[in-house]
């Protein structure tokens, strides 16, 4: 990221630059490109991403080509039968205003063909973005323009739902997607609220609109947010396009600020920018929705635009609450998230340490995490972060009403444990009781072991670890 200037009729031009850095294998005929060939694959390749052709422009309009791309470094390593080349190149901020779809053209640009098969003769293969910085004004207008008194920080969030200092945002992604009538819906979340959770949401692909009235939705709304001593909401899934959204959100907002927080959630799918766009530049004051996200299409971005880029460009739109992917992982899960050996669990932890850091939005913990995984969870995370959960609440062999209820006192004892061993100046903290230990080891979910991971097994030093994760309590922010 840096400025270029160029002159043109006697000016000086300041460009801002947004950085791209990619790794690409090129080769020519199956075998290894010279640094010449290298060097002519990304002038080109750059070139055409601003000037939009390949072929070389005719004098009477070079002129005109007051823009262009700007390679910032390179790197390769000739291998058996390609070039490995890790490289960064700048493209002109002035070619992706905030304020007209501007993020949403660098991903189409970067997601679409600005790395064709081949260049200059030369195949490409294996290309991928590795990460997109913003030069800091360019951030800076797009927090101003979605997020600045339009969206919440951390500690907005925290305080709307009168989050003790200790205690995380606990909420159920309810479960089954599909099936359940307005009345199961309606049971299920007054049992989980009136359980100790803060939240229950309607899930990804489970459209509030399709299933009832919106006037259903609003008295389930309200109800939800009366149902004990505690800070509670219910959000229905307003995944729709910006026009329909901008409607309903409006009714929804109005109607639920009165009782409690409004919450809706927006899945970050393909109209997931411009519809959280919308929405925010829509509602300039109070009261304003929170707005909950699965980022849906970053795993299938993460190679054309960077593994964090569509959560990053998601927060910056106006996202409250996002899972931001990488969770902790844990021995015989079905879906593994990351690594299970300690530096899997301390690049977590840096992952949500940067967003809590910055200090929005909200990042959750999600993906499958089970009552077994809570306290571990709490140890590496502790409470800025919110625990999204699904299967461990649904899927309990008597009610979800119980498979909450387990949750919220697995996550209390964990909170206990947490001040004890601060207070002592301990690595980690001990285990749950015996008596809950037992209860979670007992609980039989289907396909699933949900044995309890100690935090000993992450935080306690051992011989054959390189390196220990340190738990939230003994690392600063």
């Amino acid at each position: 990221m840096g400025l270029r200037r160029d002159f043109l009729a006697g000016k000086l031009l300041r460009v801002r630059l947004i950085k791209v850095e990619v790794q690409a294998d090129i080769s020519q005929n199956g075998h290894p490109v010279s640094g010449d060939a290298v060097e002519a694959c990304l002038n080109q390749c750059v070139a055409d991403a601003v000037e939009g052709s390949f072929d070389e422009y005719p004098k009477h309009l070079r002129p005109l080509l007051r823009l262009k791309g700007e390679r910032i470094n390179e790197d390769s390593i000739p291998k058996d039968h390609y070039t490995r080349v890790r490289f960064s190149f700048g493209l002109p901020d002035e070619l992706f205003p905030i304020d007209a779809g501007g993020l949403q053209l660098l991903i189409n640009l970067l997601a679409g063909d600005m790395f064709p098969a081949e260049v200059s003769g030369c195949t490409w293969s294996n290309v991928r973005v590795l990460s997109v910085e913003l030069p800091p004004d360019i951030w800076s207008h797009a927090y101003e323009y979605f997020r600045d008194r339009r969206a919440y920080s951390i500690d907005e969030l925290r305080a709307l739902f009168a989050l003790p200092d200790d205690r995380p945002l606990l909420a159920f992604s309810l479960k089954p997607r599909v099936g359940l009538t307005y009345q199961e819906v309606r049971e299920m979340t007054l049992d989980v609220l009136k359980a100790g959770f803060n939240l229950v949401e309607l899930d990804a692909r489970n459209l509030a609109l399709r299933s009832a009235p919106l006037n259903d939705w609003v008295e389930l709304g309200i109800e939800a947010a009366q149902v004990g001593s505690h800070r509670t909401a219910f959000s229905p899934n307003f995944s729709v396009p910006p026009p329909q959204l901008l409607e309903i959100t409006q009714e929804w907002t109005s109607k639920i600020a009165e009782y409690g927080p409004p919450v809706i959630k927006v899945d970050g799918g393909l109209d997931g920018l411009s519809s959280i766009q919308a929405l925010r530049t829509s509602f300039a004051g109070s009261p304003k929705p929170v707005v909950t996200c699965y980022p849906i299409l970053r795993s299938q971005l993460s190679s054309a635009i960077g593994d964090a880029t569509w959560v990053d460009f998601l927060g910056l739109s106006g996202v409250d609450i996002i899972y931001p992917g990488g969770r902790p992982a844990f021995p015989n899960e079905r879906r593994p998230v990351w690594a299970v050996h300690a530096e899997g669990w301390s690049k977590a932890a840096r992952a949500y340490d940067k967003m809590l850091k910055r200090g929005w939005p909200m990042p959750t913990i999600a993906g499958g995490i089970h009552p077994g995984h809570l306290h571990a969870c709490y140890e590496l995370l502790g409470p800025l972060v919110a625990y999204f959960l699904g299967g461990a609440v649904a899927l309990h062999p008597k009610s979800p009403k119980a498979g909450a209820e387990l949750c919220v006192r697995v996550l209390q004892a964990a909170i206990e444990l947490a001040t004890q061993a601060q207070e002592a100046g301990d690595v980690h903290a001990d285990d749950i009781p015996a008596r809950l230990l037992r209860e979670v080891e007992n609980t039989y979910y289907p396909k699933t072991v949900l044995n309890y991971y100690s935090p000993a097994n992450v935080f306690a030093p051992m011989q054959t670890k390189t390196f220990v994760p340190q738990t939230f309590y003994r690392r600063s922010l």
